[in-house]
């Protein structure tokens, strides 16, 4: 008889732990689905502010159109070996090859980097 006693002494104490437990779980996914829209909410304003950023650069792009897209200063004279990019100067160009090695604009490994004239 003690047994059964103690058995069901045992058993609630575990039912309290369940219960708990449940609590706790409950907590946690309340706590995760505030962060995940915490974090939603954070995506959207930076891609905002990227949107707003990108349209203020493609309106000053018309300015730099023929110029190295990486220092906007130089002029274009450059082809990088594989993907044929033209967008960067030869400076620019080869601190990529030294540097990342891939082309700025489709992300391809730079082999080398071959000057370009443009005819007059």
């Amino acid at each position: 008889m003690e047994l059964i006693y103690e058995l069901r002494g045992h058993m609630e104490k575990l039912h309290q732990e369940i219960f708990e437990i449940r609590r706790s779980m409950k907590s946690c996914m309340n706590m995760q689905m505030k962060l995940q829209r915490s974090i939603k909410q954070d995506v959207a304003a930076a891609i905002s502010q990227l949107g707003q950023k990108s349209r203020r650069n493609s309106d000053n792009k018309g300015s730099n159109r023929g110029n190295c897209c990486l220092c906007c200063e130089e002029p274009i004279d450059s082809l990088l070996y594989r993907c044929g990019h033209m967008c960067t100067c030869f400076k620019c160009a080869h601190d990529l090859l030294r540097g990342t090695g891939k082309c700025p604009i489709c992300r391809d490994p730079i082999m080398d980097v071959v000057r370009a004239y443009a005819h007059s």
